[in-house]
C-alpha cells in the first residue's frame, strides 16, 4: 500500500497546501491530518457500491444476479459478503475479496501499464488497450503475466523488456489477450481488452454494468446516491441536472420521482451529451437532455421556458423546485490516486466557472426549492469556500442540514461557523463509510 514518501504524495501535499486543506489552528495537527488524508487518497476502498435502477428491477433480484456473478469469479474460494446499505435500500454493496485466496505470486511475464489505467484496475476493470504501455517480445495470447504500474511516466510506450524501476508498483496477475502486434503496430486504433485482470492486490471484483441486464444497475460511488437521496425529490417536481453527463445522478432522480414531473439535464459538450442521452435511454428515465451552457440557461425577459434542441434551452426565473449543481471540479477525491498532474493555474479555474454556475441556480430555483452543490474534490476552496461565499452573498438561501446525516463536518479555514460547518457533508479518511473523497451542501431558498 502506498506511499507517503514518494513523488506523487510530495505534489498532492503541494497542491492541498495551495488550496488551502486545513482542519484546525494548529499546524502539528494541520500536518497530521494532511499526511492521513494523502495516504488515504493513495488507497483503494474495500468495497464496490452498486445502484439499482428500481425502475425497471427490484433490489432482490439484482443481489442475486450479483451473487451468481461473484460465485462464477470465485467459484473454489468464500464469496465476499453483499449486502443492502442500511439507510437507501437501492444502493447494494460488495466487499473485496480476500487476497489470501488469491494468486499473487508474480509471473515472468510482465505487462507495464499507466497510472490511469492501474487506478482502474485496482477498482476492478481489465486492461484495455489503450492503457498498456509495455509487453515483453513472444508474449501469446493466454499466457499469464503479472501487472505493474509505471508510477512516475518514465516508460515509453512499447516497451519490450523487463521494466527495472525502483517506482512500479504490482497489481496483481491476469491472462493476455492481445499481443504486442496488437497493441503497437502503426496506425491502429486501440481498443478491447488486453489483459483480464485475474487477481489484484487490492481484492476488487470485476463487477461492472455488463454483466447484468441492461439498465438494471450502475456503479456509483455511495456518496453520489446520498446526495440524490438528500435532495428532497419527489413525483411531479420541476428539477433541473445543471452539469449532468454521464447521467448517472439523472437517472438516479428519475427513479426517485418515478418518471413522473419534469428533469431537464444539461450539459454543454456535445461528445458528453451523447453519453448523457445513452445513459437516459438504458436507464428508462424520462429526461429532456439539452446542450448548453448552464452559466446561461436563464432567460431574464420571458416568463415562459424556451427549449429547442437546436439553440439549447433557456429558463424564467424562479421555475425548477430541486437543482443538481454537480459541479466541474478539480476531481481530488478519486481513489486510488498513483498521480496527479493537475497545474496551479488549472486547479484555481475552478472556483470561478463554480460561482457562475451556482449563480444561475440561485435564480431559477423557486422559493421553498431545494439547491444541492456538490463536487468530488477535496479542496477546500471548491467545497467550504463556495459554500462561505454563497451564505455571504445570497440572503435568499439557508443552509440545511441533510438527513441522513453519515459525512463528516466541513473543515475549517473559512467563515462558515461550527453550526454551518455540521450542515455540509464531507466524505474523507475519518468517516465509516469507504469510498471517495466527496463534499455536497444542501440549501432552501427561503424567499
Amino acid at each position: 500500500m502506498p506511499y507517503p514518501n514518494s513523488p506523487f504524495s510530495e505534489k498532492m501535499e503541494k497542491l492541498i497546501l495551495q488550496n488551502n486543506l486545513n482542519n484546525c489552528d494548529d499546524e502539528i495537527q494541520n500536518q497530521v491530518y494532511l499526511e492521513k488524508t494523502l495516504k488515504w487518497l493513495c488507497t483503494w476502498p474495500k468495497i464496490t457500491s452498486l445502484r439499482v435502477n428500481t425502475t425497471t428491477h427490484t433490489v432482490d433480484d439484482v443481489i442475486k444476479l450479483i451473487e451468481e456473478e461473484v460465485r462464477k469469479i470465485t467459484p473454489h474460494d468464500p464469496p465476499p459478503k453483499i449486502e443492502v446499505h442500511s439507510l437507501f435500500s437501492d444502493v447494494v454493496i460488495l466487499h473485496n475479496q480476500m487476497t489470501k485466496y488469491l494468486n499473487l505470486n508474480k509471473e515472468i511475464n510482465e505487462v507495464i501499464v499507466d497510472v490511469h489505467c492501474a487506478a482502474s484496475v485496482l477498482r476492478g476493470a481489465h486492461i484495455f488497450a489503450p492503457g498498456v504501455i509495455g509487453m515483453l517480445p513472444g508474449a501469446a495470447i493466454g499466457d499469464r503475466v503479472s501487472v505493474y504500474a509505471d508510477l512516475l511516466g518514465q516508460c515509453k510506450k512499447g516497451f519490450n523488456k523487463i521494466y527495472n524501476y525502483s517506482e512500479k508498483l504490482f497489481l496483481g496477475n491476469g491472462v493476455i489477450k492481445m499481443t504486442r502486434r496488437d497493441l503497437f503496430g502503426n496506425d491502429l486504433v486501440l481498443s478491447g481488452v488486453a489483459v483480464e485482470v485475474t487477481d489484484r492486490i487490492s481484492g476488487c471484483l470485476s463487477v461492472n454494468e455488463n454483466l447484468f441486464p441492461i439498465g438494471s444497475v450502475l456503479l456509483q460511488n455511495i456518496p453520489s446516491s446520498i446526495c440524490i437521496h438528500a435532495l428532497k425529490i419527489e413525483p411531479d417536481l420541476t428539477i433541473l441536472d445543471m452539469c449532468a453527463s454521464p447521467g448517472n445522478k439523472t437517472t438516479h432522480i428519475a427513479a426517485l420521482m418515478t418518471n413522473k414531473g419534469t428533469l431537464v439535464a444539461i450539459d454543454k459538450t456535445p461528445s458528453k451529451v451523447k453519453v448523457l442521452k445513452e445513459t437516459c435511454d438504458k436507464y428508462k428515465a424520462k429526461v429532456h437532455v439539452f446542450e448548453a451552457n448552464s452559466t446561461k440557461l436563464l432567460d431574464k425577459e420571458s416568463k415562459i421556458s424556451k427549449w429547442c434542441p437546436d439553440d439549447g434551452a433557456f429558463f424564467p426565473a424562479c421555475m425548477f423546485d430541486r437543482i443538481l449543481l454537480d459541479a466541474p471540479c478539480s476531481s481530488l477525491g478519486k481513489r486510488p490516486q498513483l498521480s496527479n498532474k493537475i497545474s496551479e493555474a488549472v486547479l484555481k479555474s475552478y472556483v470561478p466557472l463554480q460561482r457562475k454556475l451556482f449563480n444561475t441556480a440561485v435564480c431559477l430555483l423557486k422559493p421553498n426549492g431545494y439547491l444541492l452543490y456538490s463536487t468530488c474534490t477535496i479542496a477546500l476552496a471548491e467545497n467550504e469556500g463556495i459554500v462561505a461565499w454563497a451564505i455571504k452573498n445570497y440572503d435568499c438561501l439557508e443552509l440545511v442540514k441533510p438527513d441522513p446525516y453519515l459525512g463528516e463536518p466541513g473543515l475549517l479555514g473559512t467563515t462558515l461557523t461550527e453550526a454551518q460547518r455540521n450542515r455540509v457533508q464531507r466524505f474523507g479518511p475519518d468517516q465509516d463509510i469507504d469510498s471517495v473523497g466527496f463534499f455536497f451542501a444542501l440549501f432552501i431558498k427561503i424567499r
